[in-house]
C-alpha cells in the first residue's frame, strides 16, 4: 500500500466510523476506529518523518507570524503610552 493509499484508507475508516456512530452502531464504530488506528500505526518511519516535517514547518510559520504581530502590537502600545500618538 502506498502512503497515499494508506492516508485515503485512514480517512475512509474515519468516515465509516462516524457513519456507524450516527446510525447508533457502536460495535461497528469501534471496529472502524480499530482499523483506522491500525492503519495509522502502519505508517512507515519515513512517512511519519515527512508528515512531521510538513506539520512543524507549517506550525512554525504560524508561530513566527503570531510573534511578529505581538511585536508590532507591543511597539504600538509603547508609542501610544509614551504619548507619541
Amino acid at each position: 500500500m502506498t502512503d497515499q493509499e494508506r492516508e485515503a484508507h485512514i480517512l475512509d475508516c474515519g468516515r465509516l466510523m462516524l457513519k456507524a456512530m450516527k446510525e447508533g452502531d457502536r460495535a461497528g464504530a469501534q471496529r472502524w476506529l480499530k482499523l483506522q488506528n491500525e492503519a495509522v500505526l502502519s505508517r512507515s518511519p519515513d512517512q511519519v518523518a515527512r508528515m512531521e516535517a510538513c506539520y512543524f514547518a507549517s506550525e512554525g510559520a504560524k508561530a513566527r507570524e503570531a510573534a511578529a504581530q505581538r511585536v508590532q502590537f507591543d511597539e504600538f502600545t509603547r508609542i501610544a503610552n509614551a504619548g507619541g500618538m
